[in-house]
C-alpha cells in the first residue's frame, strides 16, 4: 500500500503541482480543526480529498476503526470546488477510488465550520449545494431563535441526583423518545431538589452558539430559565449517519428532566407555532439526508448550528407548525401547548399519523424547491422501514 500510495501521490502532485498529505479524517470534520479549513481554503485550496476507512489495518498499522484523509493541496488553486472521493475499506477499493473522478464538490456545499462531507456521488454533492444555500437552523429564517443546550444533568457525574430514587420528576435520555413519540423508555425517577433544579438551570448557555453574539448571556438564560419545567423539544444526541433516521427529535412532556444525551432547544423568543415548525423541519426527510452528510457518532451542537432550512412562507409556516403539534400532542401531558398551538389532544391512528408526517416532508421539499430527480436522491438513503 505504501509505495502504491507513494506513486499515486507523486503523480497527482507532478501533474497539478502542489503537495500531498496524509491526515486524521477529523481534521475535516471536528470543530476544533475549524481554523485550520479555514486557512486551508484560504491559503492551499484543496485539489483532492480521499477518504479511506483503515478498516482490519489495511492500509495504517495503527487504530483499524480510524477514518484517514489524503490531501492534495495547491497554493494557486481553485478555493469555490474541490475535488473529493471516498470512503476506500480495502486496498482494491482504494486502488479503484484513487484511478476514478472524484466529485466536485462546490464550497457552498461544505459545512458552517467548513466541515467536508461525505458523498458517494456527483446527484448527492449537488443536492447538498442546493439545500444549503438557505439559511441557517438556529435563525430560522426570521421567524425563530434558538440555541441546543445540553440535559439537565449528566449521566455520568450527576447521578448521584438521581441514584436511588423512588419518586420524583421523570428523568428521561435520548433512547426515551423517538421522531414525534415521548415513549419514556427507560425513565428513571429523580427528585426535584434544590441542587436539582440549579443544576437545571445553567446559568451561561449558548455561549458559543450562532445567537450569541447578538444575544445576551441573561436572556438565553432567561430563555432556559423559562423552558425547563415545560414542555421543550429535544433530541438524541447518539446518532450514525447509518442509522435508519439521523435526526430524532420529539416535543418533552412538562416537569420533566434530561441527561445529556438528550439536549434540546432553548428558543429566544417565547412562540409555541414556531417552536412546531422547528420541530417539523428538524423531523423531515430532507433535514435529515443534510444532516447524514455531517454527522459520524453523534449530532454535535456544531454540526446541528451549521445546518440549513429552507425558506418558509406563511402558508407553509402555519401548515408545519399545525401537522407537527398535532403529531406531538398525543395525551394529556401536552395539553397546554395544544391550546398554545390550537390543535386537538389525543392518539392517532397509524394512517392519520403517516398523513401527518408525510404532508411535513413534503412541504419542506417544496420549500426547498427539490425536483422528482432529487426527491429520489434522497429516498435512496433510506430504507422502507425508516420511509414507508
Amino acid at each position: 500500500f505504501y509505495k502504491f500510495f507513494c506513486q499515486r501521490y507523486r503523480q497527482l502532485v507532478r501533474d497539478g503541482g502542489g503537495i500531498g498529505v496524509v491526515l486524521p479524517r477529523s481534521v475535516f470534520a471536528s470543530k476544533g480543526s475549524s481554523g485550520f479549513r479555514e486557512w486551508l481554503l484560504k491559503h492551499a485550496p484543496p485539489r483532492r480529498i480521499d477518504f479511506l476507512l483503515n478498516k482490519a489495518s489495511w492500509a495504517f498499522d495503527m487504530e483499524p476503526r480510524y477514518s484517514v484523509a489524503l490531501l492534495v493541496a495547491d497554493r494557486g488553486g481553485d478555493s469555490s470546488e474541490m475535488e473529493v472521493a471516498g470512503i476506500a475499506d480495502s486496498a482494491t477499493a482504494f486502488a479503484a477510488q484513487v484511478e476514478s473522478p472524484g466529485l466536485m464538490l462546490r464550497r457552498q456545499a461544505l459545512g458552517g465550520l467548513l466541515e467536508v462531507p461525505l458523498l458517494p456521488r456527483q446527484d448527492d454533492a449537488d443536492l447538498l449545494a442546493k439545500l444549503r444555500s438557505t439559511g441557517p437552523f438556529p435563525l430560522g429564517g426570521g421567524r425563530w431563535r434558538c440555541f441546543p443546550n445540553q440535559g439537565d444533568f449528566n449521566e455520568t457525574t450527576d447521578r448521584s441526583l438521581w441514584e436511588g430514587a423512588t419518586e420524583g420528576r421523570p428523568l428521561w435520555k435520548g433512547a426515551s423518545f423517538d421522531q414525534f413519540v415521548p415513549l419514556g423508555a427507560g425513565e428513571r425517577p429523580c427528585p426535584p431538589t434544590r441542587q436539582a433544579l440549579a443544576k437545571a438551570l445553567e446559568p451561561r448557555p449558548g455561549g458559543g452558539s450562532l445567537v450569541a453574539d447578538d444575544v445576551p448571556v441573561q436572556q438565553r438564560a432567561g430563555a432556559v430559565a423559562r423552558t425547563v419545567a415545560r414542555a421543550r423539544v429535544a433530541f438524541r444526541d447518539v446518532t450514525r449517519a447509518t442509522d435508519s433516521r439521523t435526526v430524532r427529535a420529539c416535543l418533552i412532556p412538562p416537569a420533566h428532566f434530561l441527561t445529556n444525551t438528550a439536549p434540546y432547544l432553548a428558543f429566544i423568543d417565547e412562540d409555541p407555532r414556531a417552536e412546531a415548525t422547528c420541530l417539523a423541519i428538524l423531523n423531515s426527510l430532507p433535514f435529515d439526508w443534510q444532516a447524514r452528510r455531517f454527522v459520524e457518532i453523534h449530532l454535535n451542537f456544531f454540526v446541528l448550528e451549521g445546518l440549513r432550512i429552507p425558506e418558509l412562507d406563511d402558508t407553509t409556516f402555519d401548515e408545519l407548525a399545525e401537522a407537527a403539534a398535532r403529531l406531538s400532542c398525543p395525551d394529556d401531558r401536552f395539553a397546554d401547548f395544544a391550546a398554545a398551538t390550537g390543535v386537538d389532544v389525543g392518539p392517532l391512528d397509524s394512517e392519520q399519523r403517516t398523513t401527518l408526517l408525510a404532508d411535513i416532508d413534503a412541504r419542506v421539499a417544496r420549500a426547498w424547491g427539490l425536483s422528482m430527480d432529487e426527491l429520489e436522491v434522497i429516498f435512496r438513503d433510506f430504507t422502507l422501514d425508516a420511509v414507508p
